[in-house]
């Protein structure tokens, strides 16, 4: 670096304001930092001996939100500095210290979630090489992976790393001079991750095998899964993050058919191994055989139905930014009211589901939605309800497409939900579809969980709007005790009272009759005027 280049990249670093450090060590110093009212962001000064720049390079072009979104890099003469978006939330760690081991259905949905960022690193060629539970998040929106200061990117034909790295318990056996670290690397490590989630023991534990091995634990399909992911061998494991992601949700099974029983329903449906489901779905109940070096008959699991209800307090807002949203009162997104025919978006007849109200704003490119969606069958409760996403740029193109799935909705129920989609380009429309459930997912209602926000109250901030309050639940009838959480989604409306951003967080479940505080922080939120709370069981 020349004497103009040094000046310029110190002028830039010290335009940042240190709100705090979160780290130090040889490896560098990591701070929560702040640039003219923006952010927080999280900046890392990395000794220049240890930066491994391309990596940090090939994280920028990756198009997950959950991974770090760098903003910055630049040099200084005694190291490089990255800077990327702050991510509020417990880690992994923490969560289970706290709760201990973690529901089923809570811990397949984070390992599915870390699988989706895995597998974006080594589609850009990064093997991570320490995914641990205290490098994960556990924000509002799901899981996040953290801190890449040992990543490195896959090299070709060498025989083994140089160095030995990783979190002791869930580091590879690549990673201690037996081999070269590649994605297997990171399954193994997921693996082992998946095993801490559902036992609450740490893998360097002795009691973690005999937990593992515990059938009231962990059921034998996953624990077979987890198995084969951490197998010594590299080539005995899943050889992809996306095969893991596919297993954990028993969406493959080379060998058999996976059969899924729903209680108090007349209906049931046997599940191919090849069956799509939406990316977001999590059921509660997994049947799926694993390869013949583990297991050689099917599994059979017996499903508890899921019922929750959701309630909505509305409130008068105030005016947030002068940021100007886009949002639409249709499915298509195109203004006007919602479609009447009960499903313009599927060609199912029987199908439900409608879509009420949908809205979306693009914040910095990525798009932020919020909808309403209803059941109008009078005795039917449908799992698992799934709405598509689909963002289009000016000449009807595709530029992204998601799919957001809620947990269950009672019959006559509406209940709301928000989510992020797109990879940084401002779509033009945002289409809403809802996706006809199956016959396994619809069965007879036998009870709800009714959780009301009270006493919500909208606190501005320098920058910001925190809405806070409590969700009290009520239960009726026969419901599925195994819901640990409760989503609280805050909704915004312009003065039409049209949708225009949501923001959700989760927290615990209440008691019957009890209640849970809880707090959604909106920074630099859009103009509105007046906003809406819904809660539901998770």
């Amino acid at each position: 670096m020349d004497d103009k280049q040094t000046m310029h990249a110190m002028s830039i670093d010290d335009s940042y304001h240190v709100e705090r450090v979160l780290a130090r060590g040889a490896a560098g110093v990591t701070e929560l930092v702040s640039i003219a009212g923006a952010g927080p962001f999280v900046r890392k000064k990395i000794p220049t001996q240890l930066a491994r720049r391309r990596v940090w390079s090939a994280l920028a072009d990756c198009r997950s939100a959950r991974l770090p979104q760098v903003q910055a890099t630049y040099e200084l003469p005694d190291c490089f500095v990255v800077v990327y978006d702050y991510v509020e939330g417990p880690t992994l760690d923490q969560v289970v210290n706290e709760r201990g081991r973690m529901p089923i259905e809570q811990a397949v949905r984070v390992i599915e979630q870390v699988c989706e960022a895995v597998q974006e690193l080594h589609k850009h060629g990064i093997v991570h090489r320490d995914i641990s539970p205290s490098n994960i998040i556990l924000a509002a929106d799901g899981a996040h992976l953290i801190d890449l200061g040992i990543a490195r990117m896959k090299t070709e034909q060498a025989t083994h790393d140089t160095t030995t790295l990783g979190t002791w318990g869930f580091a590879s056996p690549e990673q201690y001079g037996f081999a070269q670290t590649d994605a297997r690397s990171d399954v193994y490590s997921i693996g082992r991750m998946f095993g801490y989630l559902l036992t609450g023991v740490y893998p360097d534990d002795a009691a973690y095998e005999k937990t593992l091995a515990d059938e009231s634990i962990v059921p034998p399909h996953l624990r077979a899964i987890i198995l084969k992911s951490c197998a010594f061998e590299p080539s005995a494991r899943q050889q992809s993050a996306e095969d893991l992601r596919l297993e954990a949700l028993g969406l493959r099974n080379p060998r058999a058919e996976a059969h899924t029983k729903v209680s108090n329903s007349r209906h049931s449906a046997t599940q191919q191994h090849d069956k799509r489901k939406p990316r977001w779905s999590i059921p509660r109940i997994f049947a799926a055989s694993v390869a013949p070096v583990f297991i050689a008959s099917v599994i059979v699991i017996v499903a508890a139905v899921a019922f929750s209800f959701y309630a909505a307090e509305r409130f008068d807002g105030g005016n947030g930014s002068d940021a100007t949203p886009q949002h639409s009162d249709s499915a298509t997104t195109d203004g006007g009211e919602a479609s009447d025919n009960g499903e313009s978006q599927t060609a199912n007849a029987e199908n439900p589901l409608k879509i009420v109200e949908s809205g979306w704003s693009a914040e910095n490119g990525y798009t932020i939605y919020a909808f309403g969606i209803t059941n109008t069958s009078d005795t039917l409760q449908i799992l698992y309800p799934s709405v598509s996403v689909t963002g289009r740029d000016d000449k009807g193109l595709v530029i992204f497409s998601d799919t957001a799935t809620l947990n269950v909705i009672s019959p006559g129920q509406t209940l709301h939900i928000s989510g992020q989609a797109g990879d940084g380009v401002a779509p033009d429309t945002v289409d809403f579809a809802t996706i006809a459930p199956d016959d396994y997912q619809i069965s007879e209602s036998q009870g709800s969980i009714t959780l009301t926000p009270t006493g919500v109250n909208a606190v501005a901030y320098d920058g910001g709007v925190t809405f806070a309050g409590e969700v009290k639940a009520q239960i009726e009838g026969t419901v599925d005790t195994a819901f640990t959480m409760a989503n609280v989604t805050v909704v915004l409306r312009d003065d039409d009272g049209t949708i225009i951003y949501g923001k959700s967080t989760y927290v615990d479940m209440p008691e019957n009759g009890g209640s849970t505080p809880f707090s959604i922080p909106i920074h630099d939120p859009p103009r509105y005027a007046s906003y809406e709370v819904y809660a539901q069981s998770w």
